[in-house]
């Protein structure tokens, strides 16, 4: 991480800098309503946002969490004023009634991604997180895990609960363009270091850079006898995965991610066959149908979903999902709106340069984000100064490694020595932070910036994103 006094203060030129947003914000939208532009994918006409609460306002976050309607919000909390909802663990009418709204929910997800219902089935978790962590019941036991080194940090964890159980675990590696190294994947998959259960975990789009691998991965690694878990959260932001062509094992995913709201939900969707390949390690209420304290007996939910849903779920916001997939619908194909405004900023931050200023990008042109770091002369300065600059200018973006180490050491060619040096300087564990790691990564930047696009973004935003960053580095 490069960092000196001159990239300091480069967020404090102006009190007025959100003023200074603003007013550039106003003045590309009133010179840019009805305006179209040809991207990739051609897109559309410029019109209002959909969220009132984004006026004025660049938000470019778009992979950490998607902008919600307000006519979804809204409705919903109006649904929750005119029904009363109960514990669908009891038997009365409040309780049958949120009952049949989670069995709706299910139906309608399932339909939503095209999932045979007889093939699949929605277990409710609290996000993409608690959906990948619901693997920690995989039957691991002295089998394998197969990683790519472009994966969430989320399903990198994984590794922990499969070491502990006796498995192998291999990463396969990424080339210089963040794609997946097709020959050595295949290589992996042909030649795997246990016969027992082997679990084969990739993204179908990066978190870190928007690349989109090939789901043709899932049926390669099912014909080899891997079971596949494929992290559709980054990849359902602007994409719909369609579960009646492409058959992963474990599909996990967020739905504030599609559409914004409800937060803290998501869900696994699982084929049906592969509870076979799960042992539930605990059991608490909810997921269990008889228990005795006089005696070392239990008996699990028959359910296959109840078996894993641990505790009450969110019987109040679960079935808020159908709305959402109902705007989705509505909107129809949104990718191409999204990559178009990616693709134009793309181009805008390549050729920029102001002052000493420059950018240097990393993620490949024609996808919906934008990961990129800013250079004052030669040295690449800190994200997180160039994060805090564009957020008081009222732009939103995200920076650092984005929970996905394997990407962020490609990026920025980390060595294993470095880590080596870092861990053997006789330093305990819980003393390492990120500035010890900067000072033994030989000046090698911690992280990047990711400006990520999603239905509810226009033209007028990339204006501005453009227009504050140029002003930032004037300042460097």
């Amino acid at each position: 991480m490069t960092s000196d006094s001159n990239y300091d203060n480069i967020s404090d030129s102006s009190n007025d800098s959100l003023l200074f947003s603003r007013l550039v914000h106003r003045h590309f939208r009133t010179n840019s309503l009805n305006k179209k532009f040809g991207g990739s994918g051609g897109y559309t006409t410029v019109e209002e946002p959909i969220s009132p609460a984004s006026h004025g306002q660049v938000y470019t976050d778009w992979t950490g969490a998607a902008v919600p309607p307000a006519t979804l919000i809204d409705g919903w909390h109006k649904h929750l004023r005119r029904n009363l909802l109960g514990n669908p663990h009891s038997h009365h009418r409040p309780s049958a009634k949120a009952m049949e709204d989670i069995k709706r929910t299910r139906a309608a997800i399932l339909d939503y991604f095209r999932a045979p219902h007889d093939e699949y089935e929605v277990i409710f978790t609290s996000g993409a997180t608690s959906a990948i962590r619901l693997l920690e019941h995989y039957k691991f036991m002295g089998g394998e895990i197969l990683l790519t080194a472009d994966n969430h940090n989320s399903v990198n964890g994984l590794r922990e609960t499969a070491k502990q159980s006796g498995a192998v675990v291999r990463y396969a590696p990424i080339n210089g363009d963040l794609a997946i190294d097709a020959d050595m994947l295949d290589r992996m998959l042909s030649f795997p270091r246990s016969n027992n259960q082997r679990l084969f975990a990739f993204p179908a789009k990066s978190n870190y850079a928007g690349t989109m691998h090939s789901l043709d991965w899932v049926r390669r690694a099912k014909s080899k006898g891997w079971d596949v878990l494929l992290d559709a959260a980054a990849f359902c932001a602007n994409d719909r995965l369609d579960l009646g062509r492409v058959k992963p094992d474990f599909v996990p995913l967020s739905f504030y991610k599609m559409f914004g709201y409800p937060t803290g939900l998501g869900c696994l969707i699982i084929r049906k066959d592969a509870y076979s390949r799960m042992h539930k390690k605990w059991f608490a209420g909810g997921s269990i149908l008889i228990v005795s304290v006089m005696m070392d007996f239990y008996a699990p939910e028959v359910l296959g979903y109840a078996r894993f849903e641990d505790g009450t779920v969110n019987f109040g916001q679960i079935p808020a999902i159908i709305p959402g997939l109902q705007f989705l619908n509505s909107l129809g194909e949104t990718k191409s709106h999204a990559v178009g405004l990616a693709t134009v900023l793309y181009d805008r931050l390549a050729e920029l340069r102001a002052g000493r200023g420059s950018i240097l990008i990393h993620s490949a042109r024609g996808n919906d984000t934008v990961t990129f770091s800013v250079k004052a002369g030669d040295k690449i300065i800190n994200a997180w100064d160039f994060e805090k600059a564009a957020n008081e200018r009222g732009v939103f973006v995200r920076s650092g490694c984005f929970c996905n180490p394997g990407v962020n050491e490609k990026v920025f060619g980390y060595e294993i020595e470095t880590y080596a040096r870092l861990y053997n300087d006789a330093i305990m564990p819980d003393a390492i932070t990120i500035e010890k790691l900067g000072e033994f990564s030989g000046g090698a930047p911690i992280g990047a910036i990711r400006a990520s696009f999603g239905y509810a973004n226009t033209i007028v935003d990339v204006e501005c994103f453009t227009a504050v960053t140029r002003d930032i580095l004037n300042q460097l």
